[in-house]
């Protein structure tokens, strides 16, 4: 199985906002690595918010959906403000059907 391109890249505002850009596929094969950058985004000196944005992701799977809940639950227990931002398409849409978007999309 060939692994699709996917990048985690992170930006951080002097405000204390970290903005995580997920870029490409995000499934099975990246779920790991995605509960891990943001669980570590979330615990980073300084932070107040973290910022995922989707605009560029194609697709995410139920393990990418785990990893935004890692994520978001890092956050919350660092006392971190967290919101996804930008889902388009069928990115969205798995948001929307899980009920994520109600919670992380504010």
């Amino acid at each position: 199985m060939t692994t699709p391109p996917f990048t985690i890249s992170q930006q951080e505002a002097p405000t204390g906002v970290l903005r995580v850009s997920l870029a490409g596929d995000f499934d099975v094969s990246v779920g790991d690595a995605l509960s891990r950058a943001l669980a570590d985004a979330a615990r980073r000196p300084a932070v107040t918010h973290v910022v995922v944005d989707l605009e560029q992701t194609v697709f995410i799977d139920s393990h990418a959906v785990a990893g935004l809940v890692a994520g978001y639950e890092a956050a919350t227990a660092a006392q971190c403000g967290f919101t996804v931002v930008n889902g388009r398409g069928t990115v969205q849409e798995v948001l929307d059907i899980t009920g994520l978007s109600e919670v992380l999309c504010r």
